[in-house]
C-alpha cells in the first residue's frame, strides 16, 4: 500500500512535522476505511461509535490513535509530539489496518 509506506516513511523522518503528517494521514486512512466498510457518522469518532463489540478487535486502537490525531489538528503546536509518541500512534494504525487487511 503506497499510502502506508508514505507514513512509515514519514513517521521515520527527523523531522516533527513529518510525524504529525504521518498521523493524519493515517487516520484519513481510518477514516476512508469506516466509510466504505459502511460505518456512518459525520466525524471518525461517530463511525468508531458505531462499531459493534467484535466487529474490529483493535478498537482501541484505533480510538487511542484518532485521539492524538485530534489532539494534533486542535493544540497545534501546543502539542508536543515526541518520536517515540508518533512510532507508538503509527503503530496503533497499524494494529488496526492490518486486522481489517489494508496493509
Amino acid at each position: 500500500n503506497e499510502r502506508w509506506q508514505r507514513v512509515v516513511s514519514h513517521v521515520n523522518s527527523d523531522n516533527p512535522s513529518d510525524w504529525r503528517q504521518a498521523i493524519i494521514e493515517a487516520d484519513v486512512m481510518l477514516e476512508e476505511y469506516l466509510r466504505t466498510a459502511g460505518y456512518h457518522g459525520d466525524s471518525i469518532g461517530d463511525m468508531l461509535k458505531a462499531v459493534e463489540p467484535g466487529e474490529i478487535q483493535n478498537i482501541r486502537a484505533a480510538w487511542d490513535a484518532h485521539m492524538v490525531r485530534n489532539r494534533i489538528a486542535h493544540d497545534g503546536g501546543d502539542f508536543q509530539l515526541t518520536d517515540r509518541e508518533a512510532k507508538r500512534v503509527v503503530t496503533l494504525f497499524e494494529q488496526v489496518f492490518r486486522e481489517v487487511d489494508i496493509i
